[in-house]
């Protein structure tokens, strides 16, 4: 299937859901690097390109850049890594379901046995 009918089927489907967090989500920034596919259609939305990462195994995070910064179309750009967001306006980033779950996981974790002595020597230290 080409990338114009997948949007198309993903809207039509009503597959842009909310991301896990509306943490995951930063309007006005974008990500630098790891871009493998481009997508641009009328019909792409930020939650439509959020639907097509979470629908690729390979996405770790998504950038939405509206038309004006693009050409006569919205483009979403898919990543297969997640750098670090960057201030970008025009442009809506964000996490995977899969990368937002994972973190969300690791910060509900206690810390290991291996953690606990680093954390009691940042509270005792001279900060």
């Amino acid at each position: 299937m080409t990338g114009r009918g997948l949007v198309a089927v993903l809207v039509l489907a009503g597959l842009a859901v909310t991301p896990a967090v509306a943490d995951d989500v930063l309007h006005g920034h974008a990500r630098r690097g790891a871009v493998y596919q481009t997508l641009a259609a009328d019909s792409l939305t930020p939650r439509a390109c959020a639907a097509l990462c979470d629908a690729d195994g390979t996405c770790q995070s998504w950038v939405w850049t509206r038309a004006e910064l693009t050409g006569p179309e919205p483009a979403c750009s898919l990543l297969s890594a997640a750098p670090t967001p960057y201030p970008a306006p025009g442009r809506v980033t964000g996490l995977s379901q899969a990368i937002a779950s994972r973190i969300d996981a690791a910060a509900e974790r206690p810390p290991s046995d291996r953690e606990i002595p680093a954390l009691r020597a940042t509270l005792d230290g001279p900060h």
